[in-house]
């Protein structure tokens, strides 16, 4: 399997059919070392995108922070790596390796990192 990408990348198409397959440590630690992540603590990549599924892949620096947002649709996140706190009005969630959170659009929330992490984030389904 490919370990790197290329910039500009090119979400895939989930509105065709096909299969596609991602080494997402390796392009955790490739968006880590652009200089985008050094110079803001934070970067990006959407990985694929189709008309009811959005998967991106987030790298954030320790001690940098998503300040407080909701999301398009119901959403889940899943640490790769690192360690976050994910916070709510009424909620801290530890994150770590393995861990994840789902939510619904209506739950402002925001992350902070804890340690250099790495994470997924899945927005799926139609807002009503």
């Amino acid at each position: 399997m490919d370990t790197s990408f290329k910039r500009p990348y090119r979400p895939v198409d989930l509105n065709t059919s096909l299969m596609q397959s991602f080494p997402l440590l390796s392009m955790a630690e490739e968006l880590m070392s652009e200089a985008a992540f050094a110079k803001s603590g934070r970067s990006s990549l959407t990985l694929a995108r189709g008309d009811e599924l959005t998967i991106v892949l987030v790298v954030l620096k320790a001690g940098n922070t998503l300040e407080e947002h909701s999301a398009p649709a119901a959403a889940t996140v899943i640490t790769l790596s690192g360690k976050m706190i994910f916070t709510t009005s009424s909620e801290k969630i530890t994150l770590e390796q393995g861990d994840g959170v789902t939510f619904t659009n209506d739950i402002l929330h925001s992350v902070y990192a804890d340690e250099d992490c790495a994470f997924l984030i899945v927005i799926g389904g139609k807002t009503s």
